[in-house]
């Protein structure tokens, strides 16, 4: 709680500039004058920890899901240390939740641990997550998940699971032809279409021996509040490592409306750009490219977001954010496997589904995130008579991002973007 105190109270010591100042001006440290307005936070802190997060069966359901997609994130970004990641972790839980209808006993204790079931025991899960699902997709959201079991050819499924299934996750588990060439070809068809076109492959491949296969996607292309003149889109600097400097399309503004903070732990600027439908895109901006980058990671979770993003104050900003399509395929069965899902990896006889042995062969997941100029009004002139205080917020290093749905608290989409030239489109490119 002490770090949020000084997040909030560096905003008003020695961390504004006007916005003839350089960029990057913020301090990393405190001021010495920061200790008596921190003390004069108490009262409003104490205020803050008294409220209760978690107010609908959807939030619940939403928190738990969340703090899976926290861990699972941690677990693929330790694989790849040293590259970009983007994943949906609501997208995979889906596809988790949906498999649970099949289970019984120990495989079903291992599935609602893996998604933090336990803290909603008293909810009806599917029920609500149905509902968590309509909410986050509804428009103006813009958001899309889609999630599908995939089995082996000519598996008999018991019909009562088909029916839960489509219930409750909106679509019907499906057996295989056993052509592989026309099985890539009749998935992907069938995500294009479900998506209305915004997903056009999710697979290139099926595992030889397919006996349950978790399909996942996701995808996001929504529209800022306030939209970014896209004639101040242009090339800038980007550091991608120490002393490497690369050239990548940035969207700027002078005096863009932003939420802003800075943690003094973390050593990190944070960002919150607001979407059209209550999403939130948060933007972590470590000083150190490595080190703070590991810090901040190893410490995300639903309660430290909830706490963070209210000690953010409204300001005006100097940005500068790169203009990306962020796109990621992956196999998920070694990470989830981390997470105890291993005994699902060898045949089981999970009697809902079939009556038959079958095992989980592939969890395939495929996330899509756009950051571009799109958005529904134009950013506020400035009142010349008054004097404007201008934060810095360029987003010109390695950084972090979490998506996130305001009402429900689901996290959508989170990102890691080390190196952004591989995310930028060819007619933008230098």
């Amino acid at each position: 709680m002490e770090r949020m105190k000084i997040l909030t109270a560096l905003l008003f010591l020695g961390a504004a500039r006007l916005s003839s100042s350089q960029e990057d001006s913020f301090p990393l440290e405190p001021t010495e004058d920061a200790t008596s307005l921190l003390e004069s936070l108490d009262y409003h802190v104490e205020e803050e920890e008294e409220e209760e997060i978690l107010t609908s069966s959807v939030q619940r359901l939403a928190y738990a899901i969340s703090d899976f997609g926290y861990d699972l994130y941690r677990l693929v970004a330790s694989r790849n240390p040293n590259g970009n990641v983007c994943l949906s972790p609501l997208s995979v839980a889906t596809t988790l939740s949906s498999l649970s209808l099949g289970t019984l006993s120990r495989q079903q204790q291992i599935l609602h641990g893996i998604l933090n079931y336990d803290l909603v025991k008293d909810l009806d899960v599917h029920s609500v997550y149905k509902d968590l699902l309509s909410e986050i997709t509804a428009l103006p959201k813009s958001f899309k998940t889609l999630s599908r079991i995939y089995t082996q050819k000519k598996l008999r499924m018991r019909s009562n699971f088909l029916k839960q299934v489509e219930t409750f996750y909106g679509t019907r588990p499906k057996a295989v032809f056993g052509n592989e060439q026309q099985d890539v070809q009749n998935i992907n068809q069938w995500v294009k279409s479900r998506s209305n076109g915004q997903i056009n492959q999710v697979v290139s491949s099926i595992p030889r021996d397919l006996s349950l296969l978790l399909l996942s996607a996701s995808h996001y292309k929504g529209q800022l509040v306030t939209k970014f003149n896209t004639a101040q889109t242009i090339q800038k600097p980007f550091s991608v490592d120490y002393g490497h400097v690369i050239s990548v399309p940035m969207m700027s503004d002078t005096h863009y409306p932003l939420r802003y903070g800075y943690d003094t732990e973390l050593r990190c600027k944070i960002g919150l750009f607001r979407y059209v439908g209550d999403i939130s895109l948060l933007i972590f901006l470590p000083a150190d490219i490595r080190r703070n980058m590991s810090l901040i990671e190893e410490n995300l979770n639903p309660v430290f977001l909830h706490d963070l993003v209210r000690q953010l104050q409204d300001v005006r900003a100097s940005v500068s954010l790169p203009k990306l399509k962020i796109v990621a395929d992956q196999e998920l069965k070694e990470p989830l496997g981390e997470m105890n899902l291993t005994p699902l990896y060898t045949p089981s006889r999970l009697n809902k589904i079939t009556n038959v042995p079958v095992m989980v062969s592939s969890v395939k997941h495929h996330a899509f995130l756009e950051l571009s100029e799109r958005g529904d009004q134009e950013s506020p002139t400035l009142d010349p008579r008054f004097a404007q205080i201008i934060m810095d917020f360029h987003v010109n290093r390695p950084f972090l991002l979490v998506l996130y749905d305001n009402p429900s608290g689901s996290l959508l989409h989170i990102a890691r973007v080390l190196d952004p030239r591989e995310l930028v489109g060819e007619s933008l490119r230098q």
